[in-house]
């Protein structure tokens, strides 16, 4: 079985499976847009800002996945974050991490640190400036935008995923999906999608819900990542004259809700290594 068939097939379990239920311990700026993502394939989300509740929401709630995104972090969120994964850790449930925009400042990036540090990270996502800021390398970003070359992007990932013992996920031009053996390149996507907010965040949102159908998260990541790029395509193929980035994100939502596995086969277009 290809790969294309294999990810197509996860998809198909949101017809057979009960929901995934994700916790989302995100940025206040695009919760809305992965709520909407987690809803569209099948999945239910919960939303947490309390450290009280965290114990409770991953053991009683019994959720499927735990996704973390740093984008608006304070130091008491922080501690919801690493509570929240410690228990996640314990209950084997697993956790996907965002870390955007952590080379903002030393706040974030000792932050960020410190989630590592504390808790077990299954898949960690983010663009190519995030991922080198991660290992210590000096990294060419802007807020949450990256401005390196991504020549040398695969074995940064690499790098991440053997050090971290994680499933690594870059989203650039070319998207890089590897566990430190297995790798992928994606060609799917469409510039437009660095110009409407949450593009990023969604595709955390889409793996985090897959991860709660299949336990092979490697598979979950690339499908989560496909199809965003898929989307993006279908998003842009309908807009008219006259119609822009607002009008491009809610198609892009609408391709969301509405791709089939016979989308991800005809038109993913994924190359393994």
């Amino acid at each position: 079985m290809s790969i294309v068939e294999s990810i197509a097939r996860i998809l198909d379990m949101k017809y057979h499976k009960e929901n995934p239920l994700v916790c989302f311990i995100t940025n206040h700026v695009t919760e809305l847009d992965l709520v909407d993502a987690c809803l569209s394939i099948g999945g239910s989300p919960v939303l947490t800002d309390e450290i009280s509740e965290t114990h409770e929401m991953v053991e009683y709630a019994k959720v499927d996945a735990v996704m973390i995104n740093t984008g608006t972090i304070n130091r008491e969120y922080l501690d919801i974050m690493v509570n929240t994964g410690k228990q996640a850790n314990a209950y084997k449930v697993p956790v996907i991490l965002d870390p955007a925009a952590i080379s903002a400042s030393s706040f974030r990036l000792n932050a960020f640190q410190r989630i590592l540090n504390e808790v077990d990270i299954d898949i960690i996502k983010g663009n190519l400036g995030e991922i080198k800021s991660i290992l210590g390398y000096e990294a060419k970003s802007k807020g949450i935008d990256s401005f390196e070359e991504e020549n040398d992007a695969e074995k940064y990932c690499i790098e991440l995923a053997e050090k971290r013992k994680c499933i690594t996920v870059m989203t650039g031009k070319e998207d890089i999906i590897t566990d430190g053996k297995r790798i992928v390149k994606i060609q799917n996507g469409n510039p437009r999608l660095k110009l409407i907010c949450g593009a990023g965040s969604t595709i955390g949102s889409l793996i985090s819900v897959f991860a709660g159908y299949s336990k092979d998260y490697f598979l979950s990541s690339v499908l989560g990542v496909a199809m965003m790029g898929i989307a993006g395509e279908i998003a842009e193929d309908r807009l008219k004259k006259g119609e822009g980035n607002r009008t491009f994100k809610q198609y892009l939502h609408d391709a969301i809700s509405l791709m089939t596995s016979e989308d991800i086969v005809k038109y993913a277009r994924i190359t393994e290594i």
